[in-house]
């Protein structure tokens, strides 16, 4: 999905849209950032932090010996292969994927990873990693979350501007459908209803039910 990919969770880093930590709490994935120059992680978001029981800090200090002491020693050596080959084609090649399987001290089996990385800049890579139990559930769902969160980010301010009577009147409008349901239902006129309709889609900048209706949706109004 356009609206999910690592090229955009790296633009909305880059450009502070949002941090790391507030991207990996919308998603049941990993974020980290790593060095280019050893591959050592530099930060991440909270999700990974609860599985290795330590601080960034501790992380940061551990270094590489980190990857090494809790990454499969044969997909370690293939993930810094693969990312190797990418920084060499950077030029042509958008992304580097591979799967790894993390031994986490805090659990008692191994987790299999999906990771996607893409450069952010000349020193860092960012990296998106997704448990491979859970990648049916990320192409759907969490799409779906990061897309929803990322609408009503950036309309807040057209749904905050309608009144409290104009919500009850969007509600009845994709409930009922009609105007003159409506006007019964909040005993006014239809032409009232009308009035109202006109000033909320201008407000929304809408221009037909379907758009509004889906806008609606994303603000759960129309429930």
């Amino acid at each position: 999905m356009d609206n999910f990919s690592i090229t955009e969770i790296s633009r909305q880093i880059l450009s502070k849209e949002r941090s790391i930590e507030e991207i990996g709490g919308l998603l049941p994935s990993f974020l980290h950032i790593n060095s280019l120059d050893d591959f050592r992680v530099l930060e991440t978001d909270n999700n990974i932090l609860k599985y290795f029981d330590l601080t960034i800090k501790d992380i940061n200090a551990q270094g590489f010996q980190l990857l090494e002491k809790y990454v499969n020693s044969v997909d370690l050596l293939n993930a810094v292969k693969l990312n190797t080959e990418y920084l060499n084609n950077k030029n042509t090649q958008s992304h580097v994927s591979f799967i790894q399987r993390i031994d986490f001290p805090t659990l008692k089996q191994e987790e299999m990873f999906y990771t996607r990385g893409k450069i952010l800049d000349e020193e860092r890579i960012l990296n998106l990693s997704i448990p491979i139990k859970d990648l049916q559930v990320f192409n759907h769902d969490a799409f779906k979350l990061f897309d929803n969160a990322s609408f009503i980010k950036s309309n807040l301010n057209k749904f905050n501007s309608l009144t409290t009577r104009e919500i009850l009147v969007s509600k009845y409008l994709c409930q009922e459908n009609t105007l003159k349901d409506v006007a019964v239902r909040l005993n006014i006129s239809e032409h009232t209803v009308k009035n109202h309709q006109t000033n909320i889609y201008k407000k929304l900048d809408v221009t037909n039910f379907y758009t509004f209706y889906f806008f609606c949706s994303k603000f759960k109004i129309h429930l």
